[in-house]
């Protein structure tokens, strides 16, 4: 068995062949979490889990619609349903097969582009926003016992400092970096601070030129502790070589697992052994 740690099956990408992608998740032993990223997408992701027994659910508010009224294809109406933390609670607190709050946390990467932040926000405040409402709902994980899926781009240095606060005010919360692709530095200070790290397909990518031998994906993967290592596809997103450039989808996550495994000098079902096993301590769930 494997755990794609972090999908958005429920989107709408999938409309057309649902079925076929659930059955190739069943062909290869596969269970996925289905994430949201809004009020209306976090909703219609626990009735996805509830009708699709290999899937389960995280609720949460992403930082890109804190500050943005941007909506994408698959989270039409996402502006319409702004920020609640209440609503957030109940949704969370609708099924069982809600395991985790996300997902959530810090993305500073589009502040420099016009029209990407809702008008009369400076970056600062702007900042100030996604922090506050990242630390509510970090709160409400730690309220509810669920595992944090954590969301940062171009924001490591306060992503790090909240994280370690987050540390010091429950030692016992569940932390999982999503789409983990930062340098060997900031992975460490993760993994000091007891995170799991997400690794997706990005990890099947040549390097680019620019990053230093040690901050590669591939060479944190083969450093890195392996009881904190999580796999996950961000489908439909990143899909990984050899399926690079399709719609990715959580059956994919065992190319993700091939080249861990020959990073790591493992054999591909140690891999999914070691894995499963990460994914039920780091999520609570027996899968």
């Amino acid at each position: 068995m494997l755990i794609d740690t972090h999908s958005h099956l429920h989107f709408k990408k999938y409309d057309e062949d649902r079925e076929a992608v659930h059955e190739r998740m069943a062909e290869f032993d596969i269970k996925t979490i289905t994430v949201g990223t809004a009020i209306n997408t976090s909703r219609d992701g626990v009735a996805y889990a509830d009708e699709h027994p290999d899937t389960w659910a995280a609720v949460g508010y992403h930082p890109d619609h804190v500050t943005s009224d941007f909506e994408d294809e698959d989270e039409i109406g996402a502006s319409k349903e702004p920020y609640d933390i209440k609503e957030l609670e109940n949704i969370a607190k609708s099924s069982k097969r809600v395991i985790a709050i996300g997902e959530i946390g810090l993305d500073y990467h589009y502040f420099t582009q016009e029209g990407t932040m809702k008008p009369g926000l400076t970056i600062e405040q702007a900042k100030k926003e996604q922090q506050k409402v990242f630390l509510e709902q970090a709160a409400l994980a730690s309220k509810l016992n669920k595992t944090l899926i954590v969301h940062a781009r171009d924001s490591v240095d306060d992503m790090m400092r909240i994280t370690a606060e987050l540390r010091r005010t429950d030692p016992n919360l569940r932390i999982v970096i999503h789409g983990f692709t930062e340098t060997w530095q900031t992975a460490q200070t993760y993994l000091d601070l007891g995170c799991y790290l997400g690794i997706g397909g990005i990890v099947t990518f040549k390097p680019r030129k620019t990053t230093a031998p040690e901050d590669t994906l591939e060479s944190i993967v083969k450093k890195m502790p392996l009881d904190r290592l999580l796999l996950e596809t961000d489908a439909p997103w990143l899909a990984p070589v050899p399926v690079r450039g399709s719609r990715n989808e959580p059956a994919y996550v065992r190319h993700i697992a091939e080249h861990v495994a020959r990073a790591k000098g493992m054999e591909y079902e140690e891999i999914c052994k070691v894995t499963t096993k990460n994914s039920q301590e780091a999520f609570a769930c027996e899968f």
